[in-house]
């Protein structure tokens, strides 16, 4: 997904807290990644909640703020739309017939989870596995893109960054900068 990367070639000086603040950003969908798996929206809730607590800072950490939400929001739909399909695949499974067992029996009925995904079509198992390889795959970007940031590099991700670069204002909004 990255497809430059340098040092920034700004008049600005970067602090090395700041350039940590920038790694938190995507630490941060690291994080909710973990806390919000099944629910696609918390990564990017996350994501926008620290650019919320971090949009009065220097150019540099609320760009990486902003190009990590657009790394989740490129990701949302593909997840969002796994995650519905899983949940019809359960609740419309005749295997299991919800409607019949009662709520405190439900559980002595042992529904495996091969009798529950039994009427998944190939194109789920297919779709399932893309998502899945695009996850890890952004997962393993984003952990990069957080240690090359924590050490001062500006890695800019394949089209992601250049709108980026267009949502981004450069003025600074840093009340605290001298």
């Amino acid at each position: 997904m990255e497809y430059t990367e340098g040092t920034i070639k700004h008049e600005e000086i970067i602090y090395p807290q700041e350039y940590e603040k920038a790694a938190n950003a995507y630490l941060m969908t690291v994080v909710a990644i973990i806390a919000g798996l099944p629910l696609p929206i918390i990564n990017v809730l996350a994501s926008f909640g620290y650019y919320l607590a971090n949009r009065r800072t220097i150019y540099f950490i609320r760009w990486h703020c902003i190009q990590s939400i657009l790394a989740q929001l490129v990701m949302l739909p593909f997840n969002s739309f796994l995650f519905w399909w899983t949940v019809s695949i359960i609740f419309k499974n005749d295997s299991i017939d919800l409607r019949d067992i009662e709520r405190h029996t439900y559980y002595e009925h042992h529904a495996t989870v091969i009798d529950i995904f039994s009427s998944a079509t190939i194109y789920y198992w297919i779709y399932l596995s893309l998502v899945l390889f695009f996850n890890l795959v952004e997962f393993f970007s984003v952990i990069y893109t957080a240690t090359q940031v924590k050490k001062g590099y500006n890695v800019r991700w394949f089209l992601i960054a250049n709108i980026t670069d267009a949502l981004c204002a450069k003025e600074n909004r840093d009340p605290y900068k001298l």
